[in-house]
């Protein structure tokens, strides 16, 4: 059985598939956004989000950096990693559906989920005065408890060449 990940904040998980679905998500980014507009800063979304987890202070830029990959996303044919050569061989060997009109619908719940784990970590802040930060772990148990106790430390000790907890 193939691992299931997804993003995890506050006290609510929201599933997004398998590792190779999820990284292939984040080089669609870099690809059709993060290459086309180098000058903002999108180390929150590839970094922060990809490898570590998000701090309470950086998930409304993360919303709306969110955003902008939507509409970015929204603007391209379904199809469109099977048409870039650097994206390809990956897009082949992943589970989504790419005949969908547009690249937002093929990663619509990513949007969803990632909006729907920064609103339940905002909300466990306002109700326990906690903040649960918003992670992409594993979701099949037991590897989502052992996910879930991983320090904040582990994440913030990653390396640039290493891979994240969630793919390995």
């Amino acid at each position: 059985m193939s691992s299931r990940v997804g993003f995890h904040g506050g006290s609510s998980i929201f599933e997004l598939g398998n590792p190779a679905d999820v990284a292939f998500f984040f080089r669609c980014i870099e690809c059709f956004v993060v290459q086309k507009s180098p000058a903002a800063d999108w180390s929150i979304v590839s970094d922060r989000l990809y490898k570590r987890y998000l701090r309470q202070e950086e998930l409304e830029v993360a919303i709306r950096l969110m955003k902008s990959v939507q509409e970015v996303f929204g603007s391209l044919p379904g199809s469109a990693p099977l048409d870039e050569n650097s994206l390809i061989d990956e897009a082949g060997k992943t589970r989504l559906n790419w005949s969908l009109p547009t690249l937002s619908d093929v990663f619509c719940k990513y949007f969803e989920g990632l909006a729907y784990c920064v609103e339940s970590a905002n909300g466990f802040l306002m109700d326990w005065a906690l903040y649960k930060p918003v992670r992409i772990v594993k979701t099949d148990l037991p590897d989502f408890a052992a996910d879930k106790k991983r320090s904040l430390a582990e994440y913030d000790g990653l390396g640039p060449d290493e891979s994240p907890f969630w793919m390995r």
